[in-house]
């Protein structure tokens, strides 16, 4: 039997959607599905507060398929098909031949951080494209953190991804509604859910840059006592700096 997820997911959901206003009134909201627990979570999450939120607002999905050869096979594509139509959110496969990039690049340790940004890249151009002003992604709280780790030691600075972007050249605003939301409890609602969740065929996983810095994450989190929390609320603040949140969400 299937579990519901509750307050702890919701909660942080909805507070994230609130401090950085990522949904309003008649929004098209466009999912980037990559067939993970993270964007399969989100596009559940989305689809259940639609049901009751306070504004209305629709729901489409895309995937972006590498190709050959780390792509999905046709029947992988069946199962997110049939997941997010139960959803009732509409979907849409980009083809496209980004694993032979990323395959032929010769830095293996950044190729991660490549194919993301070309398969993000791929996902705005077909948002623009078909008229799209809004883009969801399913980074979440622990991503936040190894984003800050990265470029803190292998860039020297104080800069992380925002929960809300807008994209001048395509004309697209990226959202990013899990960003108060932990790893492990998506990892447990994905479970509880039993998503379809498609298994990556990356060949470079477990030997990037964001692989160590989310092993350090893990050993921070294990050694110092509500060390996400923290993280979360040091994001906050840095977030705020470029965003300023409402007077109602400002820490005292």
């Amino acid at each position: 039997m299937k579990r519901r997820p509750g307050r702890e997911l919701f909660g942080p959901l909805g507070e994230a959607i609130s401090d950085f206003g990522l949904i309003g009134d008649n929004d098209a909201v466009l999912l980037g599905i990559s067939g993970g627990k993270d964007s399969l979570l989100l596009a559940w999450l989305l689809a259940d507060i639609r049901k009751r939120a306070p504004v209305k607002f629709s729901l489409h999905a895309i995937t972006v398929d590498p190709g050959e050869p780390s792509g999905f096979e046709k029947h992988e594509l069946q199962r997110i098909e049939r997941f997010l139509s139960d959803l009732e959110i509409p979907y849409h496969v980009v083809e496209s031949h980004i694993a032979k990039i990323v395959d032929e690049y010769p830095t293996k340790k950044t190729a991660c951080s490549l194919c993301a940004n070309l398969r993000r890249g791929a996902l705005y151009k077909t948002a623009s494209e078909l008229g799209f002003k809004k883009v969801a992604l399913a980074h979440h709280l622990d991503d936040a953190i190894e984003t800050l780790f990265l470029n803190m030691f292998y860039q020297g600075s104080l800069r992380c991804f925002q929960p809300k972007t807008y994209l001048t050249r395509r004309q697209v605003e990226v959202i990013r509604p899990l960003v108060y939301i932990e790893e492990q409890k998506i990892i447990k609602a994905s479970q509880d859910l039993d998503l379809p969740v498609i298994p990556s065929k990356c060949p470079v996983a477990g030997t990037t840059c964001r692989q160590e810095m989310k092993k350090l994450v893990s050993t921070l989190a294990q050694e110092i006592p509500g060390f996400r929390n923290q993280m979360r609320g040091v994001l906050r603040d840095l977030w705020a700096l470029s965003s300023p949140l409402p007077l109602s969400r400002k820490k005292p």
